[in-house]
């Protein structure tokens, strides 16, 4: 790898290092995301670091040039993420979902218990007779 593009992956990846953890400090992003993030970010570290790891990995996958491995690790990675991001919005969507019929049984008991105890004929806050 040329000089160049040595510096300007390693500056980039401290940026989105830096990136998160600001992120984070000022608390838009979650924790629970942070890691990922961070391993994203260590993992363009690494691959700087250590470009061998990356020839090797090319190699070993058949691939001709190592941008096409690269290439292959961030479509994985991608991939990842999507998996992660549906199983969060799948247990969202759970707990929505029993939040929701929990509210309305709520409400339907709240309402039966305020026709129970409203007298016969006595007009309701709303200045509505029952």
């Amino acid at each position: 790898m040329l000089p160049r593009q040595v510096v300007a992956s390693f500056l980039i990846a401290v940026f989105l290092l830096v990136l998160i953890i600001r992120l984070v400090q000022k608390g838009r992003l979650d924790i629970a995301y942070c890691w990922l993030w961070l391993g994203i970010g260590l993992g363009i570290v690494l691959v700087v670091v250590r470009y061998e790891w990356l020839v090797r990995f090319a190699r070993l996958i058949g691939a001709i040039t190592t941008t096409t491995a690269l290439f292959l690790l961030g479509f994985l990675v991608l991939l990842l993420m999507c998996l992660q991001f549906s199983l969060v919005i799948s247990a969202h969507r759970r707990q929505i979902k029993r939040l929701t019929q929990r509210l309305a049984l709520v409400e339907k008991e709240a309402a039966g218990a305020s026709a129970a105890q409203t007298p016969a004929g006595a007009e309701e806050p709303g200045g509505k007779p029952s």
